[in-house]
């Protein structure tokens, strides 16, 4: 599937903008607050190096950390919750999902300091609740999305096209695995 994203973002009114691994680590880097981007992948190693540089503590100064995760203990983040901690009685629980993220908000860092990532964001695909999960993302807290940086991630082979058109189409910026690219939408 993941073959035919690029050729579908240039058809959404998408723009390459990093087309090398150098300048995709940098522009993970340089993610500001109030960016929320994408990231496609298929190969969980290649996630986690993206995840890893994307909370890295010795490229962004002075960062707090969010990780909703299948096994937090993968990253080093200040505050980790797994994902089926989110749901409860085969429903996504939005209020622990709050909780958390303005917890992490008023801790007393700079505003644009909190890097927020959900690494295995198609797990609520796969379990019923992508539909539930796209609406909860439209009535997030805006504090959350003008306070903070965020990366959801999610692989390419556990979202059918359907959902793959939603979750290219809900953000500004989108970083694919192959080929290793981040695109932007201009008229976001």
């Amino acid at each position: 599937m993941e073959s035919s994203i690029p050729s579908k973002l240039n058809t959404m009114g998408f723009e390459q903008i990093c087309s090398s691994e150098n300048e995709v680590t940098e522009f993970i880097h340089n993610l500001k607050h109030k960016d929320h981007c994408i990231f496609v992948f298929e190969d969980e190693q290649i996630r986690d190096k993206v995840v890893n540089e994307f909370i890295n503590l010795k490229t962004a100064k002075n960062i707090l950390t969010a990780c909703f995760s299948t096994k937090p203990e993968k990253y080093d983040c200040n505050h980790q919750i797994t994902y089926d901690k989110l749901v409860q009685e085969q429903k996504l629980q939005p209020i622990v999902i709050s909780d958390l993220l303005l917890n992490v908000l008023s801790e007393s860092y700079q505003k644009d300091q909190a890097r927020i990532v959900c690494e295995e964001t198609s797990w609520l695909a796969e379990n019923g609740m992508f539909d539930e999960h796209q609406k909860m993302g439209s009535e997030m807290d805006e504090k959350v999305f003008d306070e903070s940086t965020i990366m959801c991630c999610y692989n390419a082979s556990k979202l059918n096209d359907a959902q793959m058109d939603t979750v290219l189409s809900s953000r500004r910026y989108i970083i694919l695995e192959k080929p290793f690219s981040v695109y932007e939408k201009k008229d976001f």
